[in-house]
């Protein structure tokens, strides 16, 4: 895994098919090192649906405060505790073997917690055999049937205009000809540069289901 990863967007949702709204950016440079700061738009778009403050990190009144590495710590609880007997399991299910810079590991595995709506979206830029692993976006409204994706499926890709997604577009994507929903806001980003830069697309083939009636999350790995 090569990536050239330099910020990683704080999405909050309301819940279980709500909107994203990005509320937050994690920036890595050689000059700052890290450091984290909310976005006014995202932020004041959530606080509508009920959005307080990512925990620790109180919301300046003029969006300006930028916090620094020493404040970041609290980011890395979110991440796979190195002494859980699935480590390398959940590790190898993310494409994130081998990696330990926090910063990455936190793009990667998106830092995921089953307490809260937040989530870490990596803005992943082009490098050579590059991989990651996204969840699909859209599927609440879909309702697709069980079994109507299983794990090794290959799935395809298109691109249509929409004024909320990063660049403006979102990625549609399909089985064959079945909708079945759409790659994350900030994690388009891939997709729609090589497509517009290099006319390159990406390989889809889902990795992991969850269902139970219908199909709750689909993972997919994606691969250059």
């Amino acid at each position: 895994m090569k990536f050239k990863i330099k910020k990683i967007y704080l999405s909050w949702r309301k819940g279980k098919g709500s909107r994203r709204k990005i509320v937050g950016v994690i920036e890595r440079t050689a000059t700052n090192g890290i450091t984290f700061k909310y976005l006014e738009d995202g932020v004041k778009a959530a606080q509508l649906e009920g959005f307080k403050e990512y925990n620790g990190f109180p919301i300046p009144h003029d969006f300006k405060k930028i916090y620094n590495e020493n404040d970041l710590d609290i980011f890395s609880l979110r991440l796979i505790p190195f002494e859980r007997k699935d480590n390398k399991h959940l590790l190898k299910f993310w494409e994130a073997e081998g990696i330990v810079n926090k910063f990455d590991l936190l793009a990667l595995t998106q830092g995921l917690l089953p307490t809260d709506n937040f989530e870490f979206l990596g803005l992943f830029n082009p490098a050579p055999n590059f991989k990651f692993v996204t969840d699909i976006a859209g599927l609440t409204h879909l309702e697709l049937e069980k079994d109507t994706i299983i794990k090794g499926d290959i799935l395809r890709y298109d691109f249509e205009a929409n004024p909320n997604a990063y660049l403006d577009k979102a990625v549609k994507v399909y089985k064959s000809e079945l909708h079945v929903g759409y790659i994350k806001n900030i994690h388009n980003n891939i997709f729609v540069k090589l497509n517009r830069k290099l006319n390159r697309k990406l390989k889809l083939v889902v990795k992991e289901v969850e269902q139970n009636g219908i199909i709750k999350n689909i993972f997919v790995q994606v691969t250059s």
